[in-house]
């Protein structure tokens, strides 16, 4: 069964590309809208933020601002809530009309958005005071988002079906092997060309570094796949076409040239996949048992901190 076919039937194909059409528009919305809400709060509170903490309650925004103000307020309960969103990715497995609701991928998309969202709108809820539990609180949300954001991308280094499983070694190199049969039959670039652009370090090596050094070299080479890409057009292009592509970053609009480079990119990306596979499991699971306590130990503070406000009347924990 074709790897590159996606082992599926046509009508299964075109369903699933208006899937993940829908997907991407989602994200997309969901990020924009984001990014949107991000930048209105810095831009209008510029002048609020920036101000040192004792000149605040002079400035004509301090009553709309500060923590317990009608804005303030406001963005403390949107950040709460978009953290607690983030929790449904692992609440999915247990609620069964969740987990009907879109693939894991689909779900971690929206995990990662919410999760970096989350820390800069409480930092703004907080006026950049960050004081005792409450304090306590972002500093641990915060190492959670990056953290988070660690997780999504050592989850896209363990290859998947159209299930979310994941995909057997051999597999893989089922995979690599379409592959590699599809770039034979190319006469634009010599093998000692495609092999450098296809250049992954040998699973000896990877067996003998740490995992650490293991996700600092996958980093590096999905670095470096962009510039290698950008070779192999400059390498069958001229001086003109060089310019007008940015030194082969852009596409040449050569059919035959960008259909190689994304066969090369294919092989890249699934061999480096294939070589990194062991070191990437061990490290997401290693990555689980240290997200998931930083995720809890927020959800206790935050709550506390919630209680204590409520019942103090916004004014404790340095919340002023």
């Amino acid at each position: 069964m074709s790897i590159l076919q996606s082992g599926i039937t046509a009508p299964a194909t075109i369903a699933k590309r208006k899937k993940d059409t829908g997907h991407r528009i989602r994200v997309t919305i969901a990020a924009t809208a984001a990014i949107i809400t991000v930048v209105s709060i810095a831009v209008y509170g510029a002048g609020y933020y920036l101000l040192p903490l004792e000149e605040r309650p002079y400035s004509d925004k301090y009553e709309m601002l500060k923590p317990g103000g009608t804005i303030g307020l406001k963005l403390g309960i949107l950040g709460t809530v978009l953290f607690f969103i983030i929790f449904l990715y692992a609440f999915r497995r247990l609620i069964p009309w969740l987990g009907r609701i879109g693939t894991a991928r689909h779900w971690m998309d929206f995990h990662v958005i919410a999760g970096i969202t989350a820390p800069i709108i409480i930092a703004f809820h907080a006026s950049f005071k960050f004081q005792g539990i409450a304090g306590v609180a972002f500093w641990i949300m915060l190492t959670v988002a990056l953290s988070g954001v660690i997780g999504r991308y050592l989850y896209a280094q363990i290859p998947r079906s159209l299930s979310a499983a994941e995909l057997t070694l051999s597999e893989l190199h089922a995979g690599e092997k379409e592959l590699s049969d599809a770039l034979l039959g190319q006469s634009v670039y010599s093998a000692e060309r495609l092999s450098r652009a296809l250049h992954v370090p040998t699973a000896a090596h990877i067996r003998h570094i740490g995992p650490l050094y293991a996700v600092a070299e996958m980093i590096s080479l999905d670095v470096a796949l962009p510039f290698r890409l950008a070779a192999l057009r400059r390498a069958s292009c001229g001086f003109n076409a060089k310019i007008l592509t940015i030194g082969g970053l852009l596409s040449s609009g050569n059919p035959e040239v960008e259909q190689i480079v994304r066969l090369v990119r294919q092989k890249a990306s699934l061999s480096k996949r294939v070589v990194f596979l062991g070191q990437s499991q061990r490290v997401f699971h290693l990555w689980h048992v240290i997200h998931r306590p930083f995720s809890y130990a927020f959800v206790v503070l935050a709550v506390i901190h919630i209680a204590v406000v409520m019942g103090l009347g916004f004014v404790s924990m340095g919340f002023r």
